[in-house]
Parts: C-alpha cells; sequence; structure tokens
C-alpha cells in the first residue's frame, strides 16, 4: 500500500508558497497570476494618485469654542441610547450638501481625532419639526461608520428642500477609559452653493453637556472647527491690516470697506493675523471686543448693526474664520469698530488677516477699497493686504469645495487601509494558486534551489577573493610603506652622527608604533570570529584615546545595534581613522565630540572640534579628505564637512545602513 500523493502535495505547496513569501519576486509572481489582485493595485494607485490632487491634510486648530457634547449614558447599553441634535433653519430651504466636522479631545487612552462622532446615525430632513413626514439624507445604521478622525463628512443631498436637519446618533462613542457614551460634533453645516444656511440657525438638541465657552449648542454653528481656515499653503503679499499701537486698551479704531454698489449681504468673514514673523501668535490683533455694521453711507451716521460685543468679550478665533450672519440686508459699506484692543507686549493694537463679505456665492470684498481709522504701512503690514484674497499664512479658497475635498481624502485614506489589509490575503491565495499549479514540476524546483545554491556559494567565493585583494591593497599601503621609512632612516641613522641617529631612531619608534597600530587595525578588521556593534564602538574609542592622547574626547553612541557587514565596518573605521590623524596633525584642538547614531535607515558619524579649521574652499595639498571622500562613496553615503578658519571643525558622515 502506498500512501496518497495528496498531503504530501500539500505539504509541498505549502513550503513552496512560505518561500516565495519570503523572497522579493512573489509580489510580481502573485500579480501575474492574480487579476484581482492586479484589479486592486490598480485601484489603490488610482486613490493614491487621487490624494495628490486633493486638499492638504491641515494643521489641527485648537479653540476656546471646542464645539456639543450630548450628556453622558452610563449602564450596560449607554452606547444604544438615542441622542439627537437639529437646526432650524428659519424657513424651507433648497440645499445642496450636509457637513458634520468633528472634535478633537485627548480623554484616556482615546488619542483625540473624532472624539463622540456616533458610530451609527442617519441625517433627516422634514418641514415640521416633529419629522412625522422625514426625508431620509444618509442612513448610516446598519453598519458601523469609520471614526473619521480630523477630516469633515461631506454627504451631497442635490434637490433637498426643508426647514430643518437633523442628526441621530443610534449607536454612540464609547470613552474606553470610563465606558461613559457620548455624542459630540464641532460643527453642523447645511450648503447652498456657497452659502451655509447653518450660520443663521437655531439648535436643538435631545440633551447638552454645557461647559461653556468649551461645549455649548452654539457652538454648532460657529464656524470654529479643528480644520482652521478653508486655505491653500502658500507665500501670501504680507500679514493683513494693522493699526497703530496704543497705550490704551478702550481705545477706537475702525476699518470698512467700500463694495462700489448696495448689495444684499449674507455673511461677513473676518480672519485674525497670524503674522509670518511671528507664527506661534495664532489669533493676533483680533479686538476683544467690537461691532461689525453695515452702512449705505461712508460716515455710518444711520448703521445696521450685523454683530456686536459691546459688555463681554469675544472668544478669540485663532486661525479660524469669525462668521457674522448679515441675512440679507443691503448695504455698500462695512465697517469693523474694535473698542476694546488686543493686547501685544505693553501695548495693544487692531489687527486683522483678512476680512471677507459674501453676496449670494460671490466674496465682493475682493473688488471692494478698504480705508481705516489708521494704519501702519510697512513691508508685511498694509491696509490693501486687508482685502486680497490671502490671510497671513496662505490663499483663501472656497469653503464648500474644500470641505467636500477633504472629506473626500478621509475617505479615500480609509479605502487605501482597507486595501493595504486585504492585500496580503491575495497575495496569499495568488501564491497558493501558483504553488498548486507548479507542485508537479517540484524536481525543477529542487533544480533550481540546487543552482541557486552553488550561485551563492560562486558569490561568497567572488566576495572572499574581492576581501583579500583589499587586505593586500591595505597591507601594501599602510605597513610595506611604513616599513619601508623604517629602512630608509634605519640606513640613514648608520650614515649620520650619533646625535642625528638619536633623532632617526625616535622617528623609527614612532612610525613602528604606528605600524604595529595599522596592523591591529586591520588584524581586528578581519578577524572571523563573533561580533557585533559594541566592538566596532569600543575599538573607535580606543583609536580616539591612542591617537589623542592629549585632547579632551567625548565620545557618545546613540541607537547603534547593528549588525554590520564587514565591509560596512571597514570603510566606516578607516575614514574615522583619517578624520582623527587630520585632527591630530592640522587641527591643534583641545576638545572634540564624537557622536554615532543609528535609526532604522541610516547610520551617522559625527565629529566636531574646536581646532583651528581652515578655508574649505582653499586647494590642499594632502590626500585625506578626498580618501574619506571616496570612502563615503563606497558605503552609498555623503560625507559633509563645514569648517572656518579659528573656528573649528564639524565633520558628519551620514549613509544608509547596508
Amino acid at each position: 500500500m502506498f500512501a496518497s500523493p495528496a498531503p504530501i502535495l500539500s505539504l509541498l505547496v505549502a513550503l513552496f508558497v512560505a518561500g516565495l513569501r519570503a523572497s522579493e519576486p512573489a509580489d510580481g509572481l502573485a500579480r501575474f497570476g492574480s487579476a484581482e489582485l492586479r484589479a486592486h493595485d490598480a485601484r489603490a494607485a488610482e486613490l493614491q494618485a487621487e490624494l495628490g490632487k486633493l486638499p492638504a491634510m491641515p494643521e489641527v486648530q485648537s479653540s476656546t469654542r471646542i464645539g456639543w457634547h450630548s450628556d453622558f449614558n452610563r449602564g450596560p447599553r449607554a452606547a444604544d441610547v438615542t441622542q439627537s441634535v437639529m437646526l432650524d433653519l428659519g424657513a424651507s430651504e433648497s440645499f445642496d450638501s450636509v457637513v458634520l466636522v468633528p472634535v478633537n479631545v485627548a480623554y484616556g487612552s482615546h488619542p483625540g481625532p473624532g472624539y463622540g462622532f456616533p458610530v451609527r446615525f442617519r441625517i433627516e430632513a422634514a418641514d415640521d419639526s416633529d419629522f412625522s413626514m422625514p426625508m431620509m439624507l444618509a442612513d448610516h445604521t446598519a453598519s458601523d461608520f469609520p471614526n473619521p478622525g480630523n477630516l469633515p463628512v461631506h454627504l451631497e443631498t442635490p434637490g433637498t428642500r426643508a426647514r430643518y436637519v437633523r442628526v441621530t446618533a443610534t449607536r454612540l462613542f464609547v470613552r474606553s477609559s470610563d465606558e461613559q457614551a457620548l455624542f459630540a460634533l464641532g460643527e453642523f453645516m447645511v450648503w447652498r452653493g456657497r452659502t451655509n444656511l447653518a450660520s443663521v440657525a437655531k439648535c436643538r438638541t435631545t440633551s447638552n453637556y454645557e461647559n461653556a465657552p468649551a461645549w455649548h449648542p452654539d457652538n454648532l454653528n460657529d464656524g470654529q472647527t479643528v480644520l482652521g481656515p478653508p486655505m491653500r499653503l502658500e507665500r501670501t503679499p504680507g500679514n493683513g491690516y494693522h493699526s497703530l499701537e496704543a497705550q490704551l486698551e478702550f481705545s477706537e479704531k475702525w476699518v470698512q470697506l467700500d463694495l462700489g454698489e448696495s448689495l444684499p449681504l449674507d455673511e461677513v468673514r473676518l480672519f485674525a493675523a497670524r503674522p509670518q514673523d511671528f507664527p506661534v501668535r495664532s489669533g493676533f490683533g483680533f479686538p476683544v471686543r467690537f461691532r461689525v455694521e453695515a452702512s449705505d453711507g461712508p460716515d455710518f451716521t444711520r448703521p445696521v448693526s450685523l454683530r456686536e460685543f459691546r459688555d463681554t468679550d469675544c472668544e478669540n478665533p485663532g486661525d479660524n474664520p469669525f462668521i457674522i450672519p448679515a441675512r440679507g440686508i443691503t448695504a455698500r459699506y462695512v465697517r469693523v469698530t474694535a473698542t476694546r484692543l488686543w493686547l501685544r507686549h505693553d501695548d495693544f493694537v487692531f489687527a486683522l488677516g483678512e476680512m471677507q463679505v459674501f453676496s449670494g456665492n460671490e466674496n465682493v470684498a475682493l473688488k471692494a477699497m478698504p480705508s481705516a481709522s489708521e494704519s501702519i504701512e510697512l513691508i508685511n503690514w498694509k491696509l490693501a493686504y486687508l482685502n486680497d484674497g490671502f490671510t497671513s499664512q496662505g490663499r483663501l479658497i472656497d469653503w464648500h469645495d474644500w470641505l467636500r475635498g477633504l472629506s473626500r481624502r478621509r475617505e479615500a485614506a480609509q479605502e487605501i487601509a482597507m486595501l493595504d489589509a486585504a492585500r496580503g490575503p491575495l497575495v496569499t491565495a495568488a501564491l497558493w494558486r501558483l504553488g498548486k499549479w507548479t507542485a508537479v514540476a517540484v524536481g525543477g524546483v529542487a533544480a533550481l534551489t540546487a543552482w541557486w545554491s552553488m550561485r551563492l556559494r560562486r558569490q561568497r567565493r567572488i566576495d572572499v577573493r574581492r576581501l583579500r585583494t583589499r587586505i593586500a591593497s591595505d597591507l601594501h599601503d599602510e605597513i610595506g610603506s611604513n616599513l619601508g621609512t623604517i629602512a630608509l632612516l634605519a640606513n640613514l641613522a648608520g650614515e649620520h652622527d650619533l646625535n642625528g641617529a638619536h633623532a632617526d631612531l625616535a622617528e623609527i619608534q614612532r612610525i613602528a608604533r604606528e605600524t604595529t597600530d595599522s596592523m591591529r587595525d586591520i588584524v581586528w578588521l578581519i578577524h572571523p570570529g563573533p561580533r557585533d556593534a559594541k566592538d566596532l564602538l569600543v575599538r573607535m574609542r580606543e583609536v580616539a584615546a591612542q591617537q589623542l592622547p592629549d585632547t579632551e574626547c567625548r565620545f557618545e553612541a546613540e541607537g547603534v545595534t547593528g549588525p554590520f557587514s564587514l565591509e560596512f565596518e571597514r570603510q566606516v573605521f578607516l575614514l574615522f581613522k583619517e578624520a582623527l590623524n587630520n585632527i591630530r596633525k592640522h587641527s591643534h584642538a583641545h576638545h572634540i565630540a564624537i557622536r554615532v547614531t543609528q535609526n532604522a535607515r541610516d547610520f551617522v558619524l559625527l565629529i566636531a572640534d574646536d581646532g583651528a579649521g581652515f578655508d574649505t574652499a582653499a586647494p590642499t595639498t594632502g590626500h585625506g579628505l578626498t580618501s574619506m571622500k571616496y570612502r563615503a562613496g563606497l558605503l552609498g553615503g555623503t560625507l559633509t564637512l563645514q569648517s572656518h578658519p579659528a573656528q573649528g571643525t564639524h565633520l558628519e558622515l551620514r549613509t544608509r545602513l547596508p
């Protein structure tokens, strides 16, 4: 009776697949044998190309007004308690999309992005507040919605008309640290074209965790989000508008825009400055108290008030836009009057990075004529920068398109992550099929394996011959030259008087010591016994102490674990010796600092001394620097040398790990 070949065949296939997975050709073979994998990779490449065209990930913004937060729910079924938030637009309005912006709050083990965003939810619209006949805009209640992190969720709703829009969370976010469930949002937007209808809406919620100004329902439509301004980073003309300095905090200063004609106004957006020469001060110059007015006359004798902070301070928006709804009033002039100024150092100022005025879908401020009670006119601060289309940090772009692009970035990144997770099983399946196809040719595989083994042995022999050649060259260069000098000096010592012979013999002793050291180094380099990165560091310390006995030397190593090839150690060590030799001969340094570091990809050697230094642009007569650059090239790295006369020398070798 013979055993069935099926188990043996399966074992051979499994071993074949495991071997392929561990080799570089595996991926190409898998793609060749699987149309599904090729389609998978094509989709991943398509998504990566799309990411390059989408808005860049914005800098995470912090604000005193974080967003809205429901009450906490506790208990075994806390996550299934329904929580909702609703916007009342004031009248039935048509709109094209709904945008939800998450918050970023680190709590317990949660890192921050997407804090409180519902796991399952639905979005509905209706013309009655009871939602007796709701229109379903988006339904994510059947499966968990991937946490959006710091990016918005944009949902297209073309052709929708309603007065009320509601988000209902059917499965809440649960804090892992205390098992409390909640629903939180940074912003709730309803867009028609370039107009956010939610900016004038009233918010209603099922419950509130109120901790103003951080958490409050009014934060849902204030424009303050983790995303910051709708901006593309590029060089800006300047920082914006800046008033003259004032010594009194409650000084009054104003700036206004002449739109050229009376227009129906929908919204005013103010952007605080963030000077390019002082970027850590976000919210620079934004007034503590102010009023925003519109008028048909430039003297504002009969203004219409759009927003005023008279008796209370306004929370500084940082880099976020500050939104003032205009509700369709008609006016030609828009003025911002600061009544309590921003504290700069020991004085007070009023500054804005940009001012926008929207009439319909157009920012009519771009064509307006600015004027002000006063203005400093410097290189980075000018009144003309108030409405040039730039904040202090970049160009302002369409807010709605930017949000839609960021939402698409989130979707594409999540899909790429799913594709990455699915790729491994696809490769394994393809290789398994390929293994079954080739199992019948196992004899050929065995022959190929034997050939590969012979090739490796032959390559080893070639490598050994090359190493022996290099060693012979080193012995010739280092020891042969020194021994020739010793012979010459010994001969001269016999031909001269005794006093001269003493000096020559002293030189013979020095060269003999150097020859012995060189021989010891070469023997250490080619020693076949076990070694690790510590051996290299110990030898480098010894050589530094030998070559620079009268110099204070600080030797540091960080993350150096190796393992390194013999050729790598050889080139690094000889370059290191050459550098120390140059310091000993030319620098007259009192202190030297040596630092060796290694990370996942790079090996870095830094040598700095406080010696005489030299002009790196001047021609050199020696071969030391040329030799070091040559060895750096053999390592596939770069050698950087910085030096000035009387200012010491700084040398850096940076190379990829072999």
